[in-house]
C-alpha cells in the first residue's frame, strides 16, 4: 500500500494539541444540546450552524435525517459517508394534570427497575429554555410494539414545563484533560467526532468529497435510520462508517485507543472495509507518536451498521469504549444513573484516523483481490510441507 496522505502536523509528539483539538474541541459543544428521541431539534439545529459556518451543504430528508457534503477538490460522488445518531434514551413530556404531575413517555434501553426517585432536568424542545427540575415517582409498563415507557414526574421548584418538553437525567457535565463525562456521550460524542474529523480533512484539502449522515430515534430501534433507507435519503454505493460509543468490556477498555467495531451484538460487518479501516490504523500507529487503536467485535449493544449491512451495503463502525452505558453504572450497586464517560485521548485519535480516511479515497477501492493475492502468495510458499 503507497503511503497514506496524513494531516499536517499528525507526526508530531505535540499532534492531539495543535492539529487535533482546535477541531475537536468546539465540535464536543455539541453535547450541551440535550436530546432524546423524536426530540432532537437542539443537536439537529447545531450541526445546521455548524455546516453553515464550514461552508458545507446541508438538507434534511421527509424523517428530519441530515444529509452533510463536505466538497472536495474534485466534484463526484463522496468517497465515503460517516453516519451517527442524535439521541440518547430520554423523555419526552406528554402532558400534565392539574395536579401539577407530570407524565412522560421514556424510550430507549435504561431498566425502569432503577428509574423510581432518579432525578430529571427538563428543556423546551426548540430554545432550549430550562433546566426545570422533577423527579421519577412512577414507572409503567413498556409498550413492547411501540417502545413506549411511560413515566410520572413531580417538579421541583418553580417553573411551568408543557407537553413536548424534553427531559434528561440530571447528572453533570464534565471536560478534563483525561475524560469526557455528560449524561450524553452515545452518541454526541460520535456526532461531535464526525463534525471535528471533516473539518480537520477539509483544512489539510479533501481530493474527493465526503458526507455525513445524522440520524433521528436509533435508541428506539434504529427508526431514523430505517426511514431513511426507505425514503433513499442515504446513497447505496457509498461505503459508510458508523460512529458509535459502545460499553467498554474487558478487552475494550476506555483509555487504550478507537475500536475498529467488526460486529455488534445482531452482525458482523463488511470485511472488506474493515480491511480499508486497519490498513489505515496501522499506518497512523507506525508514524504518529502515541497512536492507538484496536480491533474488537462488541457484543455490548447493536448499531446501525447492522441496519446497512441488512440493506446490502458496504458499512463498518468504529467506536469509543463507554463507561456507564446510557446512563446506568457500571457498579450495579450504585443507585440512581450517572453520567457516561469515554475517553478524551480515545476520541482524539478517532477524529485523527476519520480525517485521514477522508484524505485518502483510495483506501475504499474494493480489495478482495489484494486479500486474495496475499493469501495465494502465503499457499505457495508454505504448502509444499503438506505433501512432504
Amino acid at each position: 500500500m503507497a503511503s497514506l496522505q496524513l494531516p499536517r502536523g499528525a507526526r508530531s509528539k505535540d499532534w492531539r494539541k495543535k492539529s487535533v483539538r482546535p477541531f475537536a474541541e468546539p465540535a464536543l459543544s455539541l453535547l450541551r444540546c440535550p436530546t432524546a428521541p423524536y426530540v432532537e431539534n437542539l443537536p439537529l439545529a447545531f450541526i445546521w450552524q455548524w455546516a453553515k459556518e464550514h461552508d458545507w451543504k446541508v438538507k434534511a430528508d421527509a424523517a428530519g435525517n441530515l444529509i452533510v457534503t463536505v466538497p472536495g477538490k474534485k466534484r463526484g460522488k463522496p468517497s465515503v459517508a460517516l453516519l451517527a445518531h442524535l439521541d440518547h434514551p430520554a423523555m419526552q413530556v406528554e402532558r400534565v394534570t392539574e395536579e401539577g404531575l407530570v407524565h412522560a413517555a421514556f424510550y430507549g434501553g435504561h431498566p425502569g427497575s432503577r428509574m423510581v426517585s432518579g432525578k430529571v432536568r427538563l428543556f423546551h424542545p426548540e430554545s432550549g429554555d430550562g433546566p426545570l427540575r422533577a423527579e421519577v415517582v412512577g414507572v409503567g409498563k413498556k409498550d413492547a410494539k411501540t417502545g413506549r415507557l411511560p413515566l410520572q414526574l413531580k417538579m421541583m421548584g418553580r417553573g411551568e414545563v408543557q407537553g413536548g418538553w424534553l427531559g434528561e437525567w440530571d447528572v453533570p457535565y464534565g471536560l478534563t484533560q483525561k475524560t469526557i463525562r455528560n449524561v450524553v456521550c452515545d452518541n454526541l460524542a460520535g456526532a461531535a467526532t464526525i463534525l471535528a474529523s471533516m473539518a480537520l480533512a477539509q483544512k489539510n484539502g479533501l481530493d474527493r468529497p465526503v458526507q455525513a449522515w445524522f440520524t433521528r430515534c436509533e435508541e428506539n430501534g434504529f427508526v431514523g435510520c430505517l426511514e431513511g433507507l426507505r425514503l433513499g435519503s442515504f446513497s447505496p454505493d457509498t461505503p459508510t462508517i458508523v460512529l458509535e460509543c459502545s460499553p467498554q468490556l474487558p478487552s475494550a477498555l476506555p483509555g487504550d485507543g478507537p475500536v475498529l467495531r467488526v460486529g455488534d451484538r445482531s452482525s458482523v460487518f463488511d470485511a472488506e472495509l474493515c480491511e480499508s479501516l486497519r490498513l489505515a490504523a496501522l499506518e497512523l500507529e507506525k508514524k504518529v507518536p502515541g497512536f492507538q487503536w484496536q480491533r474488537k467485535l462488541m457484543d455490548g449493544g447493536s448499531c446501525e451498521a447492522t441496519a446497512l449491512c441488512a440493506d446490502g451495503r458496504r458499512a463498518v463502525c468504529l467506536a469509543m469504549p463507554l463507561r456507564n452505558y446510557h446512563n446506568v453504572p457500571d457498579d450495579r450497586t450504585c443507585q440512581g444513573p450517572r453520567a457516561e464517560e469515554i475517553d478524551r485521548e480515545d476520541q482524539e485519535a478517532l477524529v485523527l484516523w476519520i480525517a485521514t480516511l477522508c484524505l485518502n479515497p483510495s483506501l475504499f477501492q474494493k480489495r478482495r483481490a489484494d486479500v486474495a493475492a496475499r493469501l495465494e502468495k502465503i499457499r505457495k510458499n508454505r504448502s509444499s510441507a503438506l505433501y512432504t
